[in-house]
């Protein structure tokens, strides 16, 4: 790209970038296997992929509670693309670790196709692009309840403490998100919920029915360091025990709430040695 004398630079942010794709739009920009005869094509599940795909980029990776430390430091009476949330001088676009935080709450707060510029030290412009949409009136408006709890479980079911990137299959009781099992992810990983933007940060996990320990690096299962989350209901903690199903899935398969946490979500992942297999190693942040 030519750069205007005396312009500022505008320089895509380079943190890994979170490829969240719903399984009804994949069938928009890639060709889905078709079952076997001469039928209708069955109807593809709801839920939202974050998947390894050379055109989106890579998927969950954001790594340990240093990042997430800055999310409770955020003005939510502002704007997203306030000044006093990414100003130049900010928390969020000051440092490397802050940009890259603040990738992953574009990512989980608006919606795909929406991208933002924001002027960091220097004069550097950095664009942050949108993905899931659970909170798009952020951008601009004020981040209420509801948005701060749908973000939180966002960015929570994206933590890897390794800073290894899994494929995940996300299910919630949101219009953006869904319900409906996918077979390439049969593992219930657990469910996520909280509210990073509190004085005091609420950050919780519960266990889904198909855990295994020693689990995956970086993920819940594993010999986690320094994770952001806790589980409240203790070891195992499962979410069976503790949450209601949500009323549009199956059940089991997806969580309403979890003891009075009304924004869950749910994640699945592939069989444990696959998703080992699969993981890929991203910047610390």
């Amino acid at each position: 790209m030519q750069v205007l004398t005396g312009a500022p630079r505008i320089r895509p942010h380079r943190a890994p970038r979170l490829a969240v794709r719903s399984a009804v739009r994949v069938a928009l920009f890639v060709a889905l296997p078709l079952t076997a005869g001469t039928g209708c094509e069955p109807e593809p599940p709801t839920g939202v992929e974050v998947t390894e795909d050379a055109a989106l980029g890579s998927e969950n990776g954001l790594r340990t509670i240093n990042g997430l430390r800055t999310i409770n430091g955020l003005r939510t009476i502002n704007g997203l693309t306030s000044t006093a949330n990414m100003g130049p001088t900010s928390v969020l676009m000051s440092t490397e670790r802050g940009r890259m935080t603040a990738s992953y709450l574009a990512r989980c707060a608006l919606p795909a196709g929406r991208t933002i510029t924001k002027t960091g030290p220097g004069g550097l412009r950095y664009r942050f692009t949108g993905q899931m949409g659970l909170a798009p009136q952020w951008e601009s408006n004020t981040c209420d309840k509801d948005c701060q709890e749908w973000v939180s479980a966002c960015m929570l079911s994206m933590i890897n403490t390794a800073g290894q990137h899994v494929p995940l299959w996300l299910m919630a009781d949101h219009k953006e998100i869904g319900f409906g099992k996918n077979p390439s992810y049969p593992r219930q990983e657990g469910a996520f919920f909280g509210n990073l933007f509190l004085a005091e940060p609420k950050a919780y996990y519960c266990t889904g029915k198909d855990l295994v320990r020693p689990g995956v690096p970086g993920r819940i299962g594993s010999a986690q360091s320094n994770p952001p989350y806790t589980n409240p209901y203790g070891n195992p903690g499962a979410c069976a025990a503790h949450c209601k199903d949500a009323p549009g899935a199956g059940p089991g398969e997806a969580y309403k709430s979890c003891s009075g946490w009304d924004r869950v979500i749910t994640v699945w992942r592939w069989p444990t040695s696959g998703d080992a297999r699969k993981a890929r190693s991203s910047p610390t942040i």
